[in-house]
């Protein structure tokens, strides 16, 4: 029994966690709140991409996602379970039409574990490890909008050209973000 709670505690924890420096950056947002919001968020994300020529005058645009809000248990049944906000990240002139908005993104030090498209159950995996690590701590934000975590999905300069690819493949960083632990 001992075993196999070695290997579960094994198979449950990171080890292939980064820190990696986002940089700030304008971002344009877009926010939903009903069923599926992340689907409609990214409707209007990549039709915007599209139609904007971003990906031609920003190659090295970053994606960005979070619940906003973040729900809980107290959530009516007859309401959605969450919100989501979606960025993109854009030049500091760039044109943003609406429903999309303007917004500042701080950037800072971010835990970073990738992830299939799916494995959100990984999430209290890497706050486990931030909460662990001798080196980082946790620099928490607005509680509403997940505490500060960020999805960012990968590759989204090319997956956006593509015609037949599956959300299945999409990989994911789970971002957390961190500081130095005061080592006084």
């Amino acid at each position: 029994m001992e075993e196999l709670a070695r290997a579960d505690a094994n198979l449950t924890s990171l080890k292939d966690v980064r820190i990696v420096y986002l940089p700030p950056s304008k971002v344009a947002s877009i926010q939903y709140y009903c069923d599926e919001p992340e689907y409609h968020a990214s409707l209007v994300m990549d039709k915007f991409v599209k139609e904007s020529g971003l990906l031609r005058i920003k190659p090295d645009l970053r994606h960005y996602g979070f619940n906003n809000p973040n729900c809980s248990a107290e959530t009516p049944a007859d309401q959605p379970d969450h919100g989501y906000e979606m960025w993109m990240t854009i030049p500091d002139d760039f044109p943003v039409p609406a429903p999309l908005t303007v917004k500042h993104f701080p950037g800072g030090l971010y835990a970073a574990h990738m992830i299939r498209m799916g494995d959100f159950h990984e999430w209290p995996w890497l706050v486990q490890w931030v909460e662990q690590s001798s080196e980082y701590e946790a620099r928490w934000g607005d509680p509403v909008a997940m505490g500060g975590l960020l999805e960012e999905l990968l590759n989204y300069y090319s997956n956006i050209q593509a015609e037949n690819f599956k959300e299945e493949d999409w990989q994911l960083d789970l971002l957390m973000p961190v500081k130095m632990k005061n080592k006084g």
